[in-house]
């Protein structure tokens, strides 16, 4: 009996470094994590498009700050009519209104999301919530919405990498953006 404690106590030794081990390598934590916060998401999609549609606003006004991490960073004053982009003004220290035929981006503007101003409307927003749910639902790295009218107020999506040191975060591995200052207009 008395060898068998020691022996124990040396196997819940080896047993707790190779936890550490593994968590330090791996970060198994921040992929549950990640996992809970994706079903979270995926559980107030389908409510907070709900409670959109009900309201029926198709025009509106809004800010959206956005990155797709070296290729666009969309920063307009966004106004939509009848559910369609009219207006572009992009938020800089002088804010300018742009020409319609500026609203994408000529390389990538057909490819990403957020270098096509055109796409800037919560309808064509909560298709790529959906089809990125759809496509590569592990891709969903964040996502809020609107407490009052439903609308995602900020997304971000991207390659999901663990924080582990056998797996290193990866920096410039999504897109986001944030939508603020909305307003309906009652037209």
């Amino acid at each position: 009996m008395k060898y068998l404690k020691p022996r124990s106590v040396s196997i819940a030794v080896i047993a707790l470094l190779l936890v550490i081990l593994i968590q330090v390598l791996y970060d198994p934590i921040s992929s549950i994590q990640h996992s809970l916060n994706v079903v979270g998401v995926r559980n107030q999609l389908p409510q907070s498009r709900a409670k959109w549609d009900a309201l029926e606003i198709t025009s509106y006004t809004f800010e959206i700050i956005g990155d797709a991490r070296s290729i666009c960073k969309p920063s307009a004053r966004i106004e939509v009519q009848n559910d369609v982009v009219v207006k572009v003004e992009i938020m800089d220290v002088t804010p300018q209104t742009l020409a319609p035929d500026q609203w994408t981006d000529p390389d990538w503007g057909n490819e990403v999301f957020l270098c096509n101003y055109n796409n800037f409307t919560f309808t064509k927003v909560f298709e790529l919530v959906e089809q990125t749910f759809q496509n590569f639902p592990s891709s969903v790295l964040q996502a809020e919405f609107d407490g009052q009218y439903g609308f995602v107020t900020s997304f971000e999506y991207g390659i999901y990498v663990g924080k582990g040191l056998a797996q290193p975060q990866v920096s410039n591995c999504c897109n986001i953006f944030r939508i603020q200052n909305f307003r309906p207009n009652t037209r």
